[in-house]
């Protein structure tokens, strides 16, 4: 079963492992911490209790969001899950999550970058209303970004 757990100061270097796992662009535990410590942002990590394959991988992170709500808007700074708890909902759930915690909290618009090549993510924010409004050209370590953005 998974669990999301309030993401602090002391997950920071846990937060850069689940990060460099995920993307080529490795965000380091300063940096993590330094995100966790502005004002507004917020996080969750995901927690297997029971690992898919428990005789391979131990029960740990599955996966986790970042976000950071500022008067009535929301951002995603990061979401991520690995890869043996892909394509079983944990992405759509850390980022419902995200959105009612931001709507919570007064944001009435949620805003994200995806790289443009990544089509798994893309259909999951298409999924929850997210839409185009950008493009940032080499955002991604040479690679394009959508910008997109949903009501919440």
């Amino acid at each position: 079963m998974i669990e999301l757990v309030p993401a602090s100061l002391v997950h920071a270097q846990l937060l850069s492992g689940i990060h460099s796992i995920c993307f080529t662009e490795v965000w380091s535990a300063d940096a993590m911490a330094g995100l966790l410590d502005m004002p507004g942002t917020e996080g969750v990590i995901a927690v297997d209790g029971q690992s898919l394959t428990p005789a391979v991988e131990p029960p740990g992170p599955a996966g986790m969001v970042l976000w950071r709500v500022a008067g009535d808007e929301a951002e995603i700074l990061t979401i991520a899950v690995l890869p043996p708890w892909r394509r079983h909902g944990l992405g759509q759930r850390l980022l419902d999550h995200a959105l009612a915690e931001s709507r919570a909290q007064g944001a009435a618009m949620m805003f994200l970058e995806v790289a443009a090549d990544n089509n798994a993510a893309q259909a999951l924010y298409l999924s929850r209303g997210f839409v185009q409004v950008g493009l940032r050209k080499g955002y991604y370590a040479g690679k394009d970004a959508l910008v997109m953005r949903a009501g919440i």
